[in-house]
């Protein structure tokens, strides 16, 4: 099998694994964008992959289904929001074979580019900047028997590949990006459909070997030293708003002192990629505001010069500067930190210039943001009892856990779980003398489906598992899963870019509780679900997707950016939409809850997940497509 149980390193550690498969992820959508363009581009190409926020790469500058992913999470300091890694998993999520053998895993191809206009004499560089490496961390040493490395072709004139670059993984620690310019100095490239792409070698079954792409530029009257350019860009994400959760019930925030569950220190991270050595003055702004509509606040004006000798500077404030409402419903705020860079309006760059994150006071307490980056087991053990990991809570006032939502990974293949169900316990404990008691308050044993039918595996990696009547807590509390000895140990995500406060994470061995944490430090993808202290009865199992729920349907779908979307079939409680990694990006209004006309306001084209609440306590998941 190849996902084999951890063995802890130390008492108080456990190591991460690299994702065996990424249930996040989707291929590229089928819609009237063509695999190949029509006609070329045309010189200057950019790409910084500001843009999608998360995804396949832009079919306007990279032909679809290579396997790269533009994300914010897997790089380690990037030039600029936004990079293209390959990660050795698929557009769909999965890895490119069931054994660890090595061989071409992602690529990155370029949309045919004229150059039929240009020559060796006009100066035509590619430049870009490139890792090796991720926040999981360093790839494995390129070898004979294990080849891992990054190479780039340019496509002549005959339609062959040629290669001009190659790097070997040197499997050391992971560093900052390196700039590399490449010339187009040979006249067989200098043609109407020329064409340049990254080839990924590594791990063909886990992504073990990642490489991340940022800022390519290709042009003309260049020289191989132009790697500055008049842009200062937002680069590391937006840290956690929240003190300590990164999500949490909206009763308990309101229970809490005015601010005190937000966090003082909230950074973000910048880049001047300016020539120097003159610093560059510039402001910034940072805000907050209710998705919904109403709430609007500020918790940071600055401004300052910015070196380009380093690079990179933090900059932030207090979210403690613009408290949040205490209004008596679900919300979705939105931090945002914009840099004044005085660019026009359709500027390449402009899009760099702003970070956001989003926060949710809903009905769960989470550590994660939603996107796993490893995967985590609890180690394996032949006899005795069932082996737990637990999240400490310290609840603000008195409540009921009705359960747990978890993001279990399942590998499909025959070295892996092959299409198996998976059974899991959840928990609650009481606090003893600062640690879980030795006997929980309640457990639940439930059955997790393969593939998951809550709401679907495809599309949304989170499961429910609800405990038979909601268990009554207060003050600090445990909550978490378990698997039994002799077991086949399922792995679960875990967030590595939020990792969790001191002393909020414990597992047992033989039965004692003991503090640990992850190596690298993460947060476990576990969210115990709560009531407002009122007494739920639920289901014991997912509920599973047949029956009445079949009924529901969206229309239009797709549905232009913009527009109102309608629901056909039988009346649900509420609705709520959620991005392609399952996050919950709107919540339909407490006045407005169960009826069948949604208006989530203007999305980005992009694949979304309506999902209705029915007032059973299950939930029925339909898939929206939104185009411009």
């Amino acid at each position: 099998m190849l996902l084999l149980a951890l063995a802890a390193r130390a008492q108080n550690g456990l190591p991460v694994q690299p994702l065996p498969a990424d249930p996040s992820r989707s291929a590229p959508a089928r819609g009237p964008v063509v695999a190949r363009r029509g006609a070329a581009l045309t010189l200057p190409f950019f790409d910084d992959f500001t843009t999608p926020r998360e995804g396949n790469p832009r079919v306007q500058n990279w032909l679809p289904g290579g396997g790269a992913l533009v994300n914010n999470r897997l790089p380690v300091h990037p030039l600029t929001r936004g990079v293209a890694t390959l990660d050795g998993l698929k557009a769909n999520g999965q890895g490119y074979g069931n054994t660890p053998n090595f061989g071409a895993i992602d690529s990155l191809t370029s949309q045919p580019i004229d150059l039929s206009g240009y020559g060796p004499g006009n100066g035509v560089y590619l430049t870009f900047a490139w890792q090796e490496g991720s926040i999981v961390g360093p790839s494995e040493r390129s070898s004979g028997s294990t080849p891992v490395a990054l190479e780039l072709f340019f496509l002549d004139r005959d339609g062959r590949w040629v290669s001009q670059w190659k790097q070997l993984a040197s499997g050391a620690a992971v560093s900052g990006f390196r700039q590399k310019a490449v010339a187009v100095a040979d006249a067989r490239f200098f043609h109407a459909g020329f064409q340049f792409q990254f080839q990924a070698t590594g791990n063909v079954s886990v992504s073990t070997d990642a490489w991340s792409l940022d800022y390519l530029v290709l042009g003309p009257n260049r020289t191989a030293a132009d790697t500055t350019y008049a842009d200062l860009a937002t680069a590391q994400g937006l840290g956690n708003p929240l003190r300590r959760y990164t999500a949490l019930p909206w009763w308990q925030y309101n229970a809490a002192a005015p601010a005190d569950e937000l966090s003082p220190v909230l950074n973000a991270e910048i880049t001047n990629l300016n020539p120097g050595p003159i610093p560059t003055p510039i402001s910034w702004m940072g805000t907050v505001q209710d998705v919904a509509g109403g709430f609007q606040g500020t918790w940071l004006t600055d401004s300052r010069s910015i070196p380009t000798q380093p690079r990179q500077t933090v900059i932030g404030g207090s979210a403690r500067t613009a408290p949040l409402p205490t209004t008596s419903a679900a919300k979705q705020l939105r931090y945002t930190l914009a840099l004044n860079t005085r660019v026009a309006a359709g500027d390449r760059t402009l899009p760099n210039d702003t970070l956001s994150r989003d926060v949710f006071l809903n009905d769960y307490y989470a550590f994660d943001d939603g996107s796993a980056e490893a995967v985590l087991a609890l180690p394996a053990t032949s006899t005795g009892p069932i082996q737990y990991l637990a999240y400490a809570l310290d609840l603000n006032q008195p409540d009921q856990v009705k359960g747990v939502r978890l993001y279990p990974v399942f590998l499909n293949n025959a070295q892996g779980d092959n299409g198996a169900n998976r059974s899991v316990t959840i928990g609650v404990w009481a606090d003893a003398n600062g640690q879980p008691a030795a006997t929980p308050l309640m457990t639940q044993t439930a059955t997790l489906r393969n593939p998951l039918t809550n709401p679907s595996a495809a599309a949304q990696p989170f499961v429910d598992v609800f405990f038979g009547t909601s268990v009554p807590v207060s003050g600090r509390v445990y909550v978490g899963y378990g698997q039994t000895a002799r077991g086949q140990f399922l792995p679960y995500g875990i967030d590595l870019n939020n990792p969790p406060p001191a002393n909020t994470l414990w597992r047992t061995n033989q039965g004692t509780w003991l503090p640990f944490s992850t190596l690298p430090a993460g947060a476990p993808m576990l969210r115990p679900l709560l009531t407002n202290n009122q007494t739920v009865i639920t289901a014991t199992t997912p509920p599973a997707a047949a029956g009445p729920p079949a009924a529901f349907s969206l229309y239009p779908n797709p549905l232009p950016a913009g527009g109102t979307l309608a629901v056909a079939g039988p009346a649900f409680a509420r609705a709520s939409l959620l991005d392609a990694l399952g996050r919950t990006i709107w919540e339909q209004p407490a006045a407005e809850a169960g009826r069948p006309q949604l208006m989530p306001g203007r999305l980005a084209a992009g694949v979304y997940l309506v999902r209705l609440h029915l007032a059973n306590g299950s939930t029925v998941t339909r898939r929206l497509v939104v185009t411009e």
